[in-house]
């Protein structure tokens, strides 16, 4: 198993640890679209199982992570997580200036409150520090692994300590939604909701990708299904959805699926289709307890 020794790669080292059973799911249920393998019997030959464990010391993988690979240890840690957390906030900051045109009171309200923010950041690193400093996870063991996964699930909400785009559950959010004027409010609330039906659309063409593949839907089929998923997307937590599963996952779009009248559903395909679309829709079913787990939904 490789794990990331630089900052570019922190990302997907959390996605790849919270979900590492779960994104096994998504390939076990590709497959499944796919129809599987047909060999049956004494024809299928079974194949060697590979082992690709190792231990993990986790103060290493804190300074790898969390502080771009730094080996000053983990006061030097610290440092780097509020330099990202300010920096990142200072940069919603200019967003929210060049949308709605901040005035110097505003801009002095947003400023003090990233500023808290980034202390709070720290705070839930030192303690997150606290809890794992000198502990060696065997990732040969259960234990370890389900250890692991928490490890880079808490680190990972690290990271979402400075919320993306004003999240309203946040300081710099609340301040957005009582501190704007109408004008401002409604140039914030276009834009936000322009970028959440652009992600949601990214999540529907991850979907229907695997739908396509195993269904062979036409043109006309894809964008009948296109139009019901966007007419009524589910509500989830867009910063946690694209830092659990990043920005092309299909496992939102099938969820969605599920929520769907089947009748509608079914009747833009064929029977050979609408088997395959429907083992779609149960996968969809199966993963909302991982969804609500995840905090990604907000229905």
């Amino acid at each position: 198993m490789r794990h990331p020794t630089s900052a570019g790669s922190w990302r997907e080292a959390c996605r790849r640890a919270i979900l590492g059973a779960s994104l096994l799911g998504i390939a076990l249920a590709a497959h499944s679209l796919q129809g599987g393998d047909d060999t049956v019997g004494d024809e299928k030959e079974p194949r060697p199982q590979q082992q690709n464990f190792q231990k993990i010391a986790l103060d290493q993988q804190m300074r790898a992570m969390l502080g771009n690979g730094n080996g000053n240890g983990n006061e030097r840690v610290a440092e780097v997580v509020r330099e990202k957390a300010q920096a990142r906030l200072e940069l919603e900051i200019e967003r929210v200036d060049e949308i709605c045109g901040l005035n110097e009171a505003q801009r002095a309200k947003l400023t003090l409150a990233a500023r808290l923010e980034t202390a709070r950041a720290v705070q839930r690193f030192e303690a997150f520090q606290v809890k794992y400093a000198g502990r060696t996870l065997d990732l040969q063991t259960q234990e370890g692994q389900e250890a692991w996964a928490r490890f880079h699930q808490e680190m990972n909400e690290i990271q979402l300590a400075a919320p993306r785009h004003g999240e309203r559950k946040s300081l710099i959010g609340r301040l957005l939604v009582g501190g704007l004027d109408d004008r401002q409010r409604g140039a914030w609330e276009a834009e936000a909701a322009l970028r959440q039906a652009s992600q949601w659309r990214r999540f529907v063409d991850a979907g229907l990708l695997h739908i396509g593949s195993s269904a062979g839907m036409t043109d006309r089929q894809h964008e009948a299904l296109v139009a019901l998923l966007m007419e009524d997307p589910p509500r989830v937590d867009m910063g946690k959805t694209r830092e659990s599963f990043g920005d092309f996952n299909p496992v939102l779009c099938w969820y969605a699926m599920a929520r769907l009248d089947e009748a509608r559903l079914e009747a833009i395909f064929d029977a050979r289709q609408w088997a395959k679309v429907r083992n779609v829709i149960e996968q969809g079913k199966v993963w909302r307890p991982t969804l609500e787990s995840l905090n990604v939904l907000e229905e």
